[in-house]
């Protein structure tokens, strides 16, 4: 899983190395990309209180898959005492167990999204260099 989001996040940082020239520049917006993903995943607020207006860009984050696949992966294992406990906290951050190759499905459809939007873009580019 963690291989996976750094994966599919190394492919958003170059995405945005790619569409600026200046590498000061590109470091400097890096936090505007990654910062969200940290309130779109579910780590700080529940994606439902998230205004509904603006929860669609959960779905453009990498964490977002990366957590699901992470808390089902560990919470849905839990023994009888405390499986209430493990299910209420997969609900929190709308994860499901059978939705597991979703998620895989999403982070691999990410890093190669990015990836070839970052081609295309370098590719553009060249061709007005030369």
């Amino acid at each position: 899983v963690t291989y996976a989001l750094a994966l599919a996040s190394t492919a958003l940082a170059v995405c945005l190395g790619s569409t600026i020239e200046d590498p000061k520049l590109a470091s400097e917006m890096l936090p505007i990309l990654f910062v969200p993903q940290m309130l779109f995943a579910g780590f700080f607020v529940a994606p439902e209180l998230i205004p509904s207006w603006l929860r669609w860009a959960q779905y453009l984050c990498s964490l977002t898959y990366s957590t699901r696949l992470a808390v089902v992966f560990e919470m849905d294992a839990c023994d009888d005492p405390g499986k209430a406990n493990c299910l209420r906290v997969i609900d929190s951050i709308g994860a499901s167990s059978d939705d597991t190759w979703w998620y895989w499905l999403v982070l691999i459809g990410l890093f190669v999204g990015f990836r070839i939007l970052a081609l295309f873009i370098l590719r553009k580019k060249a061709t007005k260099f030369f």
